[in-house]
C-alpha cells in the first residue's frame, strides 16, 4: 500500500464502548459516542474540548440503550456541529426530535441515507431492551426495527458498525450483498450471569470473526470490550480468532485517530 493510498483511507477515532468517528474527506460521522459519565464506567470521561466534535455530518446511534444514545452526547456533538443530523432507528425518532429539534431521521432497515459523501444503509441488529424479551422480535418488521447496524460506504471502503447485537441468520449474506470490507463488531458476548443482571449480551469474540469472514470482510475492529468491569471482552482473544480465519484485526487506542488498516 502506498503513503498516497494510505492517506486516502477513513481515519477512525475511538471513543470507547461503541463509539467511533468515521471520516474521509470532508464527510465526518460519529456512531454511537458515550462520553458522559456513568456509575459503573471505567474508561475515564474525556475532556469534551479537547475532543474534535466540529463539522460532523451526522451522529448516529444504533438503539437506545444509553451507551448508545446518549444525550450528553448528543448535545456535546450539536454543540460544536449545530447542523449535524442525528440518525436513530425510526420508532425512536419522534422522542429523540422532541428532546434535539433540528433533522433528526428515523431509520428503516435497507433505506439508504445519503451524508455528505458518504452512503448509511441501516441493517437490523438482533438485540432487546430487556434480557426477558426474545432476541429479534424488534427486527421481524422493518419499520419498528429498534435496533440496527450501519453499513457505512465512505470511499473505497465500506464499514459495517453492528450496534449491539447477536447474528441473525441472514446478517453475513446481507453484509456481503453490501460489499462490506471492514467489520467494527462487540466481542463482549454474553452469559447467564450477566443476564442475571439484565445485561443483553452480544457476539463473542469467535462469533465477530466468524461473521467478518462469513460477510468477506478483510478487517475485524472490535469495539464493546472495555467500558464495564462487569461486562468485558478480550481484544486479544479477537486477533487470534480473526488471524484463525485469514482476517486482520485492528485494535484501536483510546481517542486516537488513525487510518482504517488495510482491508485488501
Amino acid at each position: 500500500m502506498t503513503d498516497s493510498a494510505a492517506s486516502t483511507r477513513p481515519l477512525l477515532t475511538w471513543l470507547g464502548q461503541a463509539g467511533v468517528i468515521i471520516e474521509a474527506g470532508d464527510t465526518r460521522l460519529v456512531i454511537d459516542p458515550f462520553l458522559s459519565p456513568h456509575p459503573k464506567r471505567t474508561l475515564p470521561v474525556p475532556d469534551i474540548a479537547l475532543l474534535d466534535l466540529a463539522r460532523m455530518a451526522a451522529v448516529l446511534c444504533t438503539h437506545e440503550h444509553d451507551d448508545h444514545l446518549d444525550p450528553g452526547s448528543i448535545r456535546a456533538v450539536r454543540a460544536s456541529s449545530p447542523d449535524a443530523a442525528i440518525v436513530v432507528p425510526a420508532p425512536l425518532a419522534d422522542e429523540v426530535r422532541a428532546s434535539f429539534g433540528g433533522d433528526v431521521v428515523g431509520a428503516v432497515p435497507g433505506e439508504p441515507i445519503s451524508i455528505g459523501d458518504a452512503v448509511v444503509t441501516p441493517v437490523p441488529a438482533w438485540h432487546a431492551v430487556n434480557t426477558d424479551e426474545p432476541i429479534g422480535d424488534w427486527a421481524t418488521e422493518t419499520t419498528t426495527a429498534r435496533f440496527l447496524g450501519y453499513v457505512v460506504a465512505l470511499g473505497y471502503e465500506v464499514l459495517f458498525h453492528s450496534g449491539d447485537t447477536v447474528r441473525s441468520p441472514e446478517m453475513a449474506d446481507t453484509l456481503r450483498a453490501h460489499g462490506v470490507t471492514a467489520a467494527l463488531l462487540p466481542i463482549n458476548g454474553r452469559d447467564a450471569q450477566r443476564e442475571a443482571m439484565n445485561i443483553v449480551g452480544n457476539l463473542t469474540a469467535a462469533e465477530s470473526a466468524d461473521l467478518a469472514a462469513d460477510a468477506g470482510a478483510t478487517l475485524l475492529v472490535p469495539i464493546h470490550w472495555d467500558m464495564f468491569a462487569n461486562n468485558p471482552g478480550d481484544p486479544e482473544e479477537a486477533r487470534a480468532e480473526a488471524a484463525r480465519r485469514g482476517l486482520g484485526c485492528q485494535v484501536l487506542r483510546h481517542y486516537e485517530r488513525v487510518p482504517l488498516a488495510p482491508t485488501r
